[in-house]
């Protein structure tokens, strides 16, 4: 029944049933070429009608696994053939495409389909020529990788070629003798030539005597295959020079001969005439320079003279007041006794009388001031200012300053606080200059205050293993603007002409004060607002009695 359907199925397609010689003979010459040709039936079912030629050599597959399983066929093709291949066997026409074989033995096979579909009465299907067309495939592809490689190759060298005549530095290529072989438009352009008139003549064509010397030896040293970077002077036809930077490298033949030197070129000319300028430009500043240095010698010279005749000048003056010590103070002195005397004594009843001893009093009493002040002064300047450090009870210290000052305070009609955290201590530092300091500092405050309080707070304290005496001075005086502060402790200096006038005083106090603080190690400062008052505080070291004998 089978052979009987197949007669039918040729003769509904018109088709001849080959005779046994002429199978025979399409067999072999199909297994000779290493085709086969193949029918499948599609609908109503999928089988083997016929196959001829060199299935197994194509498909690995023996006609009896493929006639067992023909979905065989439809896994050899490769999966990203498969949609190409479905295409073709629904098409209508005959359809040739070339699609891959994946053997389960062996390598993947390119392979040709001429596809014919067919359809009758029984149902439908397609008939293949195939055969393997795997080497004409790699010479398709590798004729279109030379091609492409040509192409690229073209494009590369017209690119190259760009590339290298719009770069901005020049190029050029050289044998081993200097012969241009090669130059682009830019060095050729820095040379005012063409590439044309250059390529074949020499690179010392191009170059003065001294630069051709130096290019020869560069040329030597490229045979020994050492690259080069130095400054290069080129002269054009016209005579005209300029300066470059040559980057220069040995080139090799294929053999790895030596055949010439590939050379960079970049134009320096307008950094060589900046660098002329500047050279130019530093050797005028170095003479000026010279010049201002040998000025300012000469002027430090004078500076140093007249100081050293300064300091002499006032080390002189200070050593003559010093001196004067005695002579001025002794004819002093001798008024103050005797306005003394003449007070005590009884006979000097006449009120008029007994005011202008007073009077007398008064201004010898300012004018010893004064002069002690001022040599006070003169002996911190010349440095002969001695510090005598003894023992003494802190709390007799502050009631001596008390009594002190007190007539002060009650002329001025103000009211004395005074405290101490430490009555009993002893201590050890120069006695008379601390008093000198603190009763200046009350001084001033009861100058400066009327109908006020005055407060004098004496306090000892630690900081970093160091004891310290810290004496505060109050009042609530005329206060000081805070831009006269910074002036405060100048010598001669007062926070304003119109207190100079109206209280007296020279500003020779708190300059005195301030430098007597520092001779005993500390420092005085001030805080203050005017119409509330001022704080002056006292801060200096101190050592406890059972230091005295280290002193």
């Amino acid at each position: 029944m089978e052979a009987r359907r197949e007669v039918d199925e040729r003769e509904a397609t018109g088709e001849r049933e080959p005779s046994a010689s002429e199978a025979s003979w399409l067999a072999d010459l199909l297994q000779r070429s290493g085709s086969l040709v193949l029918r499948m039936q599609v609908q109503p079912v999928l089988r083997v009608v016929e196959v001829v030629g060199a299935l197994e050599g194509l498909s690995g597959l023996a006609p009896a696994e493929l006639a067992d399983n023909p979905s065989l066929l439809w896994r050899l093709v490769h999966p990203d053939d498969r949609l190409a291949y479905a295409q073709a066997l629904a098409a209508d026409e005959p359809r040739t495409l070339v699609v891959r074989w994946q053997r389960g033995r062996g390598p993947t096979l390119w392979t040709e389909h001429v596809i014919r579909p067919w359809r009758d009465q029984q149902g439908q299907g397609f008939a293949a020529a195939i055969r393997e067309v795997t080497a004409r495939v790699e010479a398709l592809r590798e004729l279109a990788s030379t091609r492409e490689a040509l192409e690229s190759a073209r494009r590369d060298s017209a690119y190259f070629h760009t590339l290298i005549h719009t770069v901005n530095d020049g190029i050029l290529v050289n044998d081993v003798d200097g012969r241009i072989e090669f130059v682009n438009v830019q060095l050729a352009g820095l040379l005012r030539a063409t590439p044309g008139e250059m390529i074949g003549r020499h690179i010392f064509d191009y170059m003065d005597d001294e630069s051709a010397a130096a290019a020869k030896d560069n040329l030597r040293r490229r045979r020994e295959g050492e690259e080069d970077q130095f400054d290069f002077r080129w002269r054009r036809k016209d005579g005209s020079e300029f300066w470059t930077i040559v980057a220069a490298k040995p080139m090799y033949d294929a053999e790895g001969e030596h055949r010439g030197s590939l050379v960079a070129v970049t134009d320096i000319s307008r950094r060589k005439m900046a660098e002329d300028e500047l050279l130019r430009a530093r050797n005028e500043l170095e003479e000026r320079v010279a010049e201002r240095t040998e000025a300012l010698a000469l002027e430090v010279l004078e500076r140093r003279r007249a100081e050293a005749l300064a300091q002499t000048a006032s080390l002189t003056k200070s050593r003559f007041l010093a001196n004067m010590s005695h002579e001025l103070r002794t004819p002093l002195n001798a008024i103050l006794g005797y306005a003394e005397l003449l007070l005590e004594d009884e006979e000097v009843g006449a009120a008029q009388q007994r005011t202008d001893v007073e009077r007398i009093r008064g201004a010898a009493e300012h004018l010893l001031g004064l002069i002690n002040n001022i040599l006070d002064l003169s002996k911190i300047e010349a440095a002969k200012m001695d510090v005598s450090a003894e023992e003494f009870v802190l709390g007799e210290l502050v009631a001596d300053l008390r009594s002190t000052i007190l007539p002060l305070v009650i002329k001025g009609q103000n009211r004395l606080q005074v405290s101490c955290s430490a009555e009993q201590r002893s201590i050890v530092t120069d006695r008379t200059k601390l008093k000198q300091i603190v009763l200046n500092l009350l001084s001033n405050a009861s100058k400066f205050t009327q109908k006020g309080s005055i407060e004098l707070r004496v306090t000892l304290g630690w900081d970093d293993g160091v004891e310290w005496l810290t004496v505060a001075v109050s009042d609530t005086g005329i206060g000081i603007p805070a831009h006269k502060l910074a002036n405060l402790f100048q010598v001669f200096s007062q926070a304003d002409d119109s207190v100079a006038r109206r209280y007296g005083g020279t500003g020779l106090g708190l300059a005195i004060s301030r430098e007597l603080c520092r001779l005993l190690g500390g420092e005085i400062t001030v805080r203050s607002e005017v119409g509330e008052g001022t704080t002056f505080t006292l801060r200096i070291p101190v050592l406890g009695a059972e230091h005295l004998g280290e002193l």
